[in-house]
Order: structure tokens, then C-alpha cells, then sequence
């Protein structure tokens, strides 16, 4: 009985000490890779903004303003490492049901780091755009420092600062990494205005710079990467000769209420994966260390009983 016991407790014991570091390595990598079938909705909303009405010509203020995002993931285009998204956003006015912007982007990206990889026919608004820095998402297992974040208004890969730990607003004791990416002032476009809506003298038309800034804040879940809520305090003027004549969209934008629990909801999958990665293996070391210490001294007192205590 006791030799079966210790063969039993040998085995068990190599097995969890074997199945721990598999668990970590092997197991835990297959959970942190974002889906080859992703699809995700969120909406942003303003209760104050001011944008340009083109359709009558005028600036609105004060109005409710709402941006809606669709990510789809391209499930031909994607493969073991990366995947392909494509992005829409519309931004409404909410009270009129009037849609004064919009864009597309088409982006593939690491499914381990989420960082972006030129390829696919990487593309805004459907001009071929090369990307770089986090696309949408940051790396599972986030890391405590600043970051490069593709900004697809300006084209171009911006740092984005890492700003501590902080509670996400409406979910006590769920936490996430604070980033913070400050977009200065950039001309984005050229714009054929009136003179007379920019308030200049004269008659006709007068080229205006679109000049477009941003304050982007995201708090972002640090085992998934996947960002739980977001700020944009985004602005874009139409300048002349250096001067600002026009306000064509200034607006602070949050991530709704029922987006935020969305998100949450969706980055819950980060405890099966610290389960997985961390929680088991430890348990698995643990408990298998001590299995096979006793299996191997039960063995070695049955080998040294002497031959007549043991008739």
C-alpha cells in the first residue's frame, strides 16, 4: 500500500510541476491574443459642444453631440499574429439628428502588443496611410510607462504618457492605467470659406487652415490592454493668416455610461487569464513540490525498513 501511495504521490507530483510552467507559457499565451472575430461598439458623448453647421451655415452651441465607433474585425485579412480592423465613426448632433463628420480606417495590428503593422492596405478615409504605435489597443500585460498611440487625424504616432493608477468612474474597485496623449495644434487641411462667414472684408472665397488639437485621455485595463474609458477634449478651427476665425468643432467626449459598463464587462476575461498565467501555476508548484517530497520519502523509508520488520 505504501509503495502505491508513494508511486502515486511521485507521479502526481512531477505532473503539477510539469503542467505549471505549460499553464503559464503555453496556456495563458493562447488567452492573450485579441480575437480573430472581434466586433465592439462604443459611443462618446458631449452635453456642451460647438461645432460648424454646414448645412446652415452656422455655428451651433450648446448642443448634445454623440460619436459612434464600429470595430469589425476582417477576418480574411487577419492571421495567427495580426489582425485587421476596420473603424467607423459617425459624430451627430444628438437633438437635430444632423451627422456633420465622419471617418474610416482600416488597420492591422499585432494580436500580442496591439501595436500597428503596415500592411493590409493600411488606410483613413481611404488614403494609403502607413501606422505606427499602439492602433487601438494597448499590449496584454500593460506596462507602466509612456507609449507611442497612432492619432489618425494627424497621421502619425504620438507619445502618450503614462499617468498612474485610478479607479474607473461608476465601477468601485476596478482599476486601470491612466494615459494621458496631448495632440498640439495641427493644420489637418486646407478649406474653401466665405469671407464674409469668417468675418473679412471683401467678397468671395479665402483659403482657411483646418488646424485640429486633441487632450486624449484613456484609462485602460492593465492585464487585457483593452481601454475601459475615454476622454477627448477635441477642438478644430479654420485659421487665416495665423488668426482664428472660425469654430468648426469644440467638444468635451466621454465614453458613455453604458459603454463604460461594456467595456468592463469585456476585460473580465483578464481574471481567467491571470487564473491561468499566475493563480494555477503557483498552485500547481506549490502543491507538487509537496506531493513529491512525501512520495519520495515515502519510497526511500520503505527502501531503508530492514528486511524483518517488513516480514
Amino acid at each position: 500500500m505504501r509503495r502505491t501511495v508513494a508511486t502515486v504521490g511521485v507521479a502526481f507530483g512531477v505532473f503539477c510541476l510539469v503542467l505549471a510552467p505549460l499553464l503559464r507559457y503555453w496556456v495563458a499565451s493562447a488567452f492573450m491574443k485579441t480575437p480573430l472575430d472581434y466586433y465592439a461598439q462604443t459611443v462618446n458623448r458631449s452635453e456642451d459642444a460647438t461645432y460648424f453647421n454646414v448645412e446652415e451655415m452656422k455655428v451651433i452651441e450648446g448642443a448634445t453631440v454623440e460619436a459612434h465607433t464600429t470595430f469589425k474585425a476582417d477576418v480574411r485579412a487577419s492571421d495567427d499574429d495580426i489582425v485587421v480592423w476596420d473603424e467607423f465613426r459617425w459624430v451627430k448632433d444628438v437633438d437635430r439628428d444632423f451627422a456633420f463628420l465622419s471617418t474610416t480606417r482600416h488597420t492591422a495590428h499585432d494580436r500580442v502588443t496591439g501595436e500597428a503593422v503596415d500592411c493590409c492596405g493600411s488606410s483613413v478615409n481611404e488614403e494609403s496611410v502607413p501606422q505606427s504605435g499602439q492602433a487601438f489597443k494597448w499590449p496584454f500585460l500593460v506596462e507602466q510607462r509612456d507609449y507611442e498611440f497612432f492619432d489618425s487625424t494627424v497621421r502619425e504616432a504620438l507619445p502618450i504618457r503614462f499617468e498612474g493608477v485610478e479607479e474607473v468612474d461608476g465601477h468601485p474597485g476596478v482599476e486601470a492605467y491612466k494615459f494621458v496623449q496631448e495632440v498640439e495644434p495641427t493644420v489637418v487641411e486646407t478649406r474653401e470659406l466665405p469671407r464674409s462667414l469668417l468675418g473679412l472684408d471683401g467678397e468671395g472665397d479665402v483659403t482657411a487652415d483646418i488646424v485640429y488639437s486633441n487632450t486624449r485621455t484613456y484609462w485602460v485595463d492593465p492585464i487585457t490592454g483593452s481601454p475601459l474609458d475615454l476622454r477627448e477634449e477635441q477642438r478644430r478651427v479654420a485659421v487665416v493668416d495665423g488668426e482664428e476665425r472660425l469654430v468648426m468643432f469644440d467638444a468635451t467626449m466621454d465614453f458613455t455610461d453604458e459603454t463604460v459598463a461594456e467595456r468592463v464587462a469585456a476585460a473580465a476575461d483578464g481574471d481567467k487569464i491571470i487564473l491561468i498565467r499566475t493563480t494555477l501555476p503557483i498552485v500547481l508548484l506549490a502543491v507538487g513540490a509537496v506531493v513529491l517530497v512525501i512520495g519520495l520519502a515515502l519510497s526511500l523509508s520503505r527502501t531503508r525498513t530492514p528486511a524483518h520488520a517488513r516480514a
